[in-house]
């Protein structure tokens, strides 16, 4: 009796990190991701929005606007849903498993799953509600604001995720990298 409890609960705890993809197949986040996802936009009207700023704040400091990249946008949507689905704020991609949270790809080689260029940076950013307030976050953050307004890229991805029952509530990823 205690196995079937056991294997429901696996069961149940498998299923319940999948979010729907475009083609009606599920996206599995509890692991590494091979390239092939595409995660829905639950706000494309705020990614649309983060990507204008972007570029108008890089525009301002003299240097060149991103242009926007299909494996860099599906890259960073699937990080932002990765991180609401799996309750975690984390650079790397991590799985849940039955005995918690497990390391799956550093940052770099999961967006080489998406995108064939050259990724040169990644900012992640929880809680914020607003474009405006998490761009404000990263421009203040010396880190973060060197990889917005980094020279040598040439395009970009952004990403936006809610989840309500995870604990930020709201992810965000940018991506650039050089083609």
């Amino acid at each position: 009796m205690n196995r079937c409890i056991l294997l429901l609960l696996v069961l149940f705890s498998v299923s319940s990190f999948t979010m729907r993809m475009e083609s009606g197949s599920a996206v599995p986040f509890h692991k590494n991701p091979n390239g092939g996802e595409v995660v829905l936009s639950l706000n494309a009207e705020f990614e649309h929005q983060l990507f204008e700023l972007i570029n108008e704040k890089r525009l301002a400091k003299g240097l060149l606007a991103l242009k926007s990249n299909d494996g860099l946008m599906r890259a960073s949507l699937y990080h932002a849903a990765d991180m609401a689905n799996e309750n975690y704020h984390e650079h790397a991609t991590y799985n849940r498993t039955y005995s918690g949270l497990k390391l799956g790809l550093s940052t770099f080689k999961r967006i080489a799953k998406f995108y064939n260029g050259f990724a040169n940076s990644e900012n992640i950013a929880a809680g914020y509600s607003s474009p405006e307030a998490v761009l404000n976050a990263w421009i203040d953050s010396p880190g973060h604001h060197e990889n917005l307004f980094n020279k040598t890229a040439t395009e970009m991805g952004v990403g936006f995720y809610y989840n309500a029952k995870s604990e930020f509530g709201n992810y965000w990823v940018f991506e650039s990298g050089v083609q």
